[in-house]
């Protein structure tokens, strides 16, 4: 019967499981259907899985926020196979076309996942002997040996090879793995597949029984005998382990009275051991032979290369599922980002924003005051990637609620300050705001930690960069902080230039910075804001190269083209905003 796994874990420690339905499943967070998922970005018929024969169809019911099978987004009816992963919002549910399956020959054998159930590594001590020897051997005496014929070994081998090469994910492949194991071995009783997690921690990953597992078992398996086999590449077998002196103080092996075991090491493609597999007997001595640990170190090579390609596997799957929350990240942070100019009668304002991974910290913004008044922001927040640009999220709302809270803009933003301060998030911010009155021939600044505005002045073709020594500490290293509003005048002409560090910062391939004095050339040179945003982008990009930039850029241009008559104020906007992804 056909289900579906919830792929976290519930307070019972173990994963949450939906059978399918002979006709449709529906998948939503209203409570008629099938498979409930309550979460907010979950619409109400979200899904559905059709079944046509013995063929499951996995389908998008029109949701507002779409469903994702193995990170790609469903546009049409797709056939699941085992193991693929169906997202919903942010949960994932795993397809299994069959229940794990009972074994005709033995309706007791149990197969589970070791993560859900009571696993112990044991970390035995390890004696001399068994640290100076591979694969030793000790005489039995005339035990009962239950043995596979070597054609029937052969056949499994075969089969082996063609069962695990149609296998892709690891929750097909390892439990193929012991099933096979138990084909050729018929002597045991219990087998287990064990493998290195990301941090280089043994973790018993599936677990195989001859009989019915007491839940209240706690399985032991030894760790000192796993690291063994994987330091040396070689298999350890003993023919009788309860007597072995190399287990002498095995907790692992006195607790269960194992008999007979062998232990292999799992190998991938470049020689590198991530872990082992082992099977063991708890019936009479020497239920396995020299051949029996040469057969299991043939089997592992094998099945090491098939599970090391299935973790690469499903690692592709999380990278594309990586990559489209990236995709989708990029967009939300795009729709924080001004869409259009501001309307600000008399003034010309163009902009240029470059992320440098995928989304960025650096953020701009145009927030229209009540009073008539533009403000326009540049601000950086240290660093870049997904928690810069989190933060910045949050610097844009807060701004303008602080602006639009206080008509003095130097209080608004020390408001501003103790707010992000309150965050207790290590981070801070440069902010550049320079507010605009169309009724006036005044432009107001306040500095926080940023570079000063490059401003040129038409009338006598010089440059100045006003507010620096005015400039107060970056937003939210502290609250308490005081900040200065500084009055410049902005008449016919006159051109201000706003950027953050990734554009006068910007690395060429030999670690030159492009640099302040290109930047006050290019100013020095004059044009209108539309040209000389062109010139800095075009020499910025012309000096990185083909070096992929090292900072998020963004560069704002405002000009006074115009004065306002006081009493009639017609509406100018300027050309829209050049926004360009990494």
């Amino acid at each position: 019967m056909a289900y579906l796994s919830n792929s976290s874990l519930g307070t019972d420690g173990i994963a949450e499981r939906f059978e399918l339905q002979d006709g449709e499943t529906s998948i939503g967070r209203h409570p008629e259907c099938h498979v409930l998922v309550d979460a907010g970005a979950v619409s109400r018929y979200h899904a559905k899985i059709v079944r046509r024969g013995n063929d499951f169809l996995v389908e998008d019911s029109g949701s507002r926020n779409g469903t994702f099978l193995n990170g790609q987004l469903l546009s049409k009816p797709e056939l699941l196979r085992e193991g693929d992963r169906i997202r919903i919002s942010e949960v994932d549910l795993i397809f299994h076309h069959e229940e794990i399956p009972e074994f005709a020959q033995d309706q007791n054998q149990m197969t589970f996942d070791g993560a859900n159930f009571g696993i112990l590594m044991v970390e035995d001590e390890k004696t001399d002997r068994l640290n100076a020897s591979k694969v030793e051997f000790k005489s039995s005496g005339d035990g009962l040996k239950l043995s596979a014929t070597p054609e029937a070994k052969l056949e499994a081998l075969m089969r082996i090879n063609t069962n695990l090469s149609n296998s892709l994910g690891l929750d097909e492949v390892l439990p193929n793995v012991l099933t096979s194991l138990f084909d050729i071995f018929p002597a045991a009783d219990r087998g287990f597949v064990v493998m290195e997690d990301a941090k280089g921690n043994l973790t018993t990953r599936w677990v195989k029984t001859r009989h019915t597992r007491d839940e209240t078992e706690t399985v032991r398996i030894s760790r000192t005998i796993i690291r063994e086999v994987m330091s040396t590449g070689e298999p350890v077998l003993s023919l009788d382990a309860s007597e072995d002196v190399r287990f002498d103080s095995s907790q692992s092996i006195a607790d269960f009275s194992i008999k007979s075991m062998i232990c292999a090491p799992l190998i991938d493609g470049e020689g590198n051991a991530f872990g082992a597999l082992q099977i063991d007997s708890l019936r009479g001595r020497g239920q396995f032979r020299d051949e029996d640990a040469d057969l299991l170190r043939g089997v592992a090579a094998q099945a090491g290369i098939v599970i090391n390609n299935a973790r690469l596997y499903e690692q592709a799957l999380i990278q594309r599922e990586v990559e489209q929350d990236l995709k989708l990240a990029t967009e939300v942070q795009a729709a924080f980002l001004p869409q259009s100019p501001p309307d600000a009668p008399g003034y010309h304002v163009v902009s240029f924003y470059k992320a440098a991974n995928h989304i960025g910290g650096d953020y701009f913004d145009y927030i229209h005051l009540a009073d008539g008044r533009v403000g326009i922001v540049v601000a950086d927040v240290v660093g870049h990637g997904v928690a810069a640009a989190m933060f910045m999220a949050k610097l844009s709302a807060e701004t303008r609620f602080c602006l639009a809270s206080d008509d003095n803009v130097a209080r608004a933003i020390e408001r501003l300050n103790d707010r992000m301060s309150g965050l207790q998030v290590e981070r801070f911010i440069t902010f550049l705001l320079m507010v605009v009155d169309p009724k006036s021939d005044k432009v107001t600044i306040v500095n926080a930690g940023h570079m000063p505005p490059i401003v040129r002045i038409a009338k006598c073709g010089s440059i100045c960069e006003p507010g620096e020594e005015e400039s107060g500490l970056p937003i939210a290293i502290d609250d308490g902080m005081t900040y200065e509003a500084v009055e410049i005048p902005m008449n016919l002409g006159d051109v201000a230039i706003m950027y953050t560090d990734g554009i006068n910062e910007a690395m060429n391939a030999a670690d030159q910075e492009f640099g302040m004095e290109r930047m006050r050339e290019i100013a020095a040179e004059g044009g209108t804001a539309e040209e000389m945003k062109d010139k800095i982008v075009s020499a910025v990009l012309k000096h990185i190269g083909p070096t992929p930039p090292f900072d998020d850029m963004c560069l704002v241009v405002l000009e006074r083209v115009a004065k306002v008559d006081p009493v009639v104020e017609p509406s100018r906007k300027s050309i829209a905003n050049d926004t360009i992804d990494a």
